[in-house]
């Protein structure tokens, strides 16, 4: 095997010239965004960019950066599982551009940051990254709720278990009604990133004839369900929002960042100011 120190110069290389350049300003960097994604996760990344790719950042009219990086996780959704993801939150954050500053981060997991705890999952990220403000899908959704002024909702979840549970009692605490709610029975976050988005605008329309009150909203819970497809045909078919956790999660991000973001083909939320 030959040394590659050892080899001579080739007189036919090129000769290469050096040219001076500038750096670009922090002014003209536009809305610096972040989303931790789970390892398992088939779906956010693609539907966050539907939702806010084409926003534009106040005064500059420029796109804004999105940086992933990615949490390890377990592909079966258990609270056991879920919850253990709080200790590896170091690891993923450090894959981010060291220095970096963020106007927003997002943490790209529903369950997760109600069994551990929204303020948890901020104190965490800002404790190891450089950013103004920190969301999850489960803020972005109680947000969007409450802008909404819903009172009376549907809840569609992948699975079915006391996660679940738990998050409806906290819309509840939040002066929430559930009055209707359905489940595709699904564990495992690599089998409900394939579920196809004409099944869930069949359970949507399903769910809706389900309740006995009229429904002010449907929330779609899991940022694996491919829900950007149908969020407008479902609410021209059904007449209420749609709220999905990466249309949440979107969203509260544009709100938080003051981005400009085009409402069209995104769905009622993003009619809101």
């Amino acid at each position: 095997m030959s040394d590659s120190h050892n080899v001579k110069a080739d007189p036919r290389s090129p000769v290469f010239a050096h040219y001076p350049f500038d750096l670009t300003s922090n002014h003209d960097a536009g809305i610096q965004l972040g989303l931790v994604t789970l390892e398992a996760d088939l779906t956010i990344e693609s539907e966050l960019r539907h939702f806010i790719g084409d926003a534009t950042s106040p005064n500059i009219s420029k796109s804004p950066t999105i940086l992933h990086s990615r949490i390890a996780c377990d592909d079966l959704v258990t609270a056991q599982n879920l919850t253990a993801m709080k200790g590896q939150f170091t690891q993923a954050l450090g894959l981010f551009p060291t220095a970096h500053h963020f106007d927003v981060v997002g943490y790209g997991c529903t369950s997760a940051s109600l069994l551990i705890g929204e303020d948890v999952v901020q104190s965490i990220i800002k404790a190891h990254i450089d950013v103004d403000h920190v969301t999850t899908p489960l803020t972005g959704a109680r947000r969007a709720l409450a802008a909404l002024q819903a009172k009376h909702i549907g809840y569609l979840a992948p699975y079915v278990s006391e996660i679940s549970e738990k998050m409806c009692q906290l819309l509840k605490a939040d002066g929430l009604c559930i009055d209707a709610a359905g489940t595709f029975g699904e564990g495992r976050d690599s089998i409900v990133g394939r579920i196809d988005p004409q099944s869930i605008l069949q359970a949507l329309t399903a769910l809706a004839k389900r309740s006995s009150t009229p429904l002010d909203a449907i929330f779609v819970s899991c940022t694996s369900l491919k829900c950007a497809p149908i969020i407008e045909i479902a609410e021209a078919q059904l007449g209420i929002p749609v709220i999905s956790s990466n249309s949440a999660i979107a969203w509260d991000m544009a709100r938080l960042s003051g981005l400009a973001v085009p409402a069209s083909g995104k769905g009622r939320l993003f009619q809101q100011n």
